[in-house]
């Protein structure tokens, strides 16, 4: 069968390879909604608004779950798409490889303060 939206590759192809029923089980494992308040150590989650795949889903989850866990911080940016913020073909260049060592000061300052 041809999957003609994301949902139907889900549901046709990942679900099964991955050896859950469909779609929506598969949604429900992969989701961080049901997991945030188990988080105990320092994480970082780092998301793009104009993510095309989990951009729009991250808007209907409850941020709430990410600012109410003190072990995390949700770092949402306007732009960077899907995969690790790629910037450009050739040479292939990433935000992330850019921005992170930027603000690994920032970084550590919220891994010491998790700790205390």
């Amino acid at each position: 069968k041809k999957s003609k939206t994301i949902w139907d590759l889900e549901e046709y192809f990942v679900a099964k390879i991955t050896g859950l029923k469909n779609a929506q089980e598969y949604y429900y494992k992969i989701s961080p909604k049901f997991k945030c308040h188990k988080v105990k150590k320092p994480l970082i989650v780092i998301n793009s608004r104009d993510d095309s795949i989990i951009g729009v889903g991250l808007e209907k989850m409850d941020l709430a779950k990410f600012v109410t866990n003190p072990n995390m911080v949700l770092w949402s940016t306007a732009a960077g798409g899907h995969v690790s913020f790629i910037e450009g073909l050739r040479p292939v260049r990433s935000y992330l490889n850019r921005v992170i060592p930027e603000s690994s000061l920032l970084l550590r300052q919220f891994v010491e303060e998790t700790k205390q």
